[in-house]
């Protein structure tokens, strides 16, 4: 039996493959709530969406984690603007506090887990109570003593 061969062999080159690529971490805000009266009955204790979110950035604005970094992107995203800040702190086992200068009047901003903010505020509202109930890992959002916000910072593998 005869083989024809037409043409001149070519030569094959090999097929570089990419590595695969390692996962990467995501970090993304759930569960955002925020009440802008938990204190209905009470004077002067309303503040809008946007001074609560320009508070949360303000005092997120200090840490630099890729967490941290995408809270302050999703507050920016809400229309949040970084106010005058002073007396900044954060611990790990309570969280951040720090002061901010909202016009002339300057208020005091605390983040951190429920059991540590519940201490130090008036009772949540039935919204953050359920909330921080269903995830307790939640961050607890407290202006002048008063819970008016939480959060979550959660991690993907992509």
């Amino acid at each position: 039996m005869k083989f024809l061969w037409f043409g001149k062999k070519k030569s094959v080159t090999p097929v570089e493959l990419a590595p695969p690529a390692a996962p990467q971490e995501v970090y993304s805000v759930s569960g955002y709530i925020c009440e802008t009266n938990p204190e209905a009955g009470a004077k002067n204790t309303e503040l809008s969406a946007q001074l609560i979110n320009s508070a949360i950035l303000s005092i997120l604005s200090e840490a630099n984690s890729p967490a941290d970094i995408a809270a302050q992107e999703f507050f920016q995203e809400r229309g949040a603007n970084v106010l005058p800040l002073s007396d900044y702190a954060f611990s790990t086992e309570r969280g951040f506090s720090g002061r901010i200068l909202d016009g002339e009047i300057k208020r005091t901003i605390l983040i951190g887990p429920a059991s540590v903010i519940s201490r130090v505020t008036t009772p949540f509202t039935e919204a953050l109570l359920n909330a921080v109930a269903s995830s307790p890992e939640q961050f607890v959002v407290a202006i002048d003593g008063i819970a008016y916000a939480t959060f979550g910072i959660t991690k993907e593998m992509v």
